[in-house]
C-alpha cells in the first residue's frame, strides 16, 4: 500500500487530502503528534484551522489528548482501530498508550520524518523487509531481527527498533 493509497483510504473518514496525509504519517511513525507538527506539515501558522483539526480528531474519538507540563500544550495519541485498518496496520502497537519517554521518542521520529519530506520513508516491518529483499537483494538472515521462541512456536521480528528507513532517489 502506497502513502497515496493510505491517505485516500483515510479521506473516507472525512479528512481533507492534507489532513489524511498527515494522519497517515502519524499512524505509521509513532501514533502521537503535537499541533506544531501539523502546522509545519501543512505550511500553516497556529490558528483556527489547526484547532479545528485537532478538535475533530478528539470529538470523533480518533485521538486522545494528553496535557503536557507546559501550560496549554498537548500531545495527541491517535488510537482508533479503523484508522489503522485503513492504512493497512490494524494490529499496530502504536494504538496502545505509551509512556511519556516513549511518546517523546515517537514525537522526535515524526519530527525527523517531517523535516526530510524529500525522502521516501519505509515505516512498517513489511515495507523494510520487502525493500531489502527485492531492491537490495539481501537475504533475511542479514536483516536486523529478534527471535522469540516459546511454547513450540517461533516468531521473528525484523527491524525491531521500529525506526523508519529514509530512501533518497540517489539510494540506488
Amino acid at each position: 500500500m502506497t502513502p497515496g493509497d493510505r491517505a485516500t483510504a483515510l479521506q473516507a473518514y472525512g479528512f481533507t487530502a492534507r489532513q489524511a496525509s498527515f494522519v497517515t504519517m502519524v499512524l505509521l511513525h509513532g501514533g502521537v503528534c503535537v499541533p506544531r507538527q501539523y502546522c509545519a506539515f501543512a505550511g500553516i501558522t497556529r490558528g483556527q484551522v489547526m484547532h479545528d483539526f485537532f478538535a475533530t480528531l478528539t470529538a470523533r474519538r480518533f485521538a486522545t489528548v494528553y496535557p503536557c507540563a507546559r501550560k496549554g500544550s498537548h500531545v495527541y495519541h491517535l488510537h482508533h482501530k479503523a484508522l489503522y485498518q485503513a492504512v493497512g496496520e490494524p494490529d499496530s502497537r502504536y494504538r496502545r498508550r505509551a509512556s511519556v519517554e516513549r511518546a517523546i521518542e515517537r514525537l522526535m521520529v515524526l519530527d525527523a520524518v517531517l523535516m526530510k519530506s524529500d525522502l521516501t520513508w519505509l515505516a512498517t516491518e513489511r515495507e523494510k523487509v520487502t525493500y531489502c529483499r527485492q531492491d537490495r537483494k539481501l537475504s533475511e538472515e542479514h536483516l536486523p531481527r529478534l527471535i522469540f521462541e516459546g511454547g513450540g512456536s517461533r516468531t521473528v521480528r525484523y527491524f525491531p527498533d521500529k525506526l523508519p528507513l529514509g530512501l533518497s532517489d540517489a539510494s540506488d
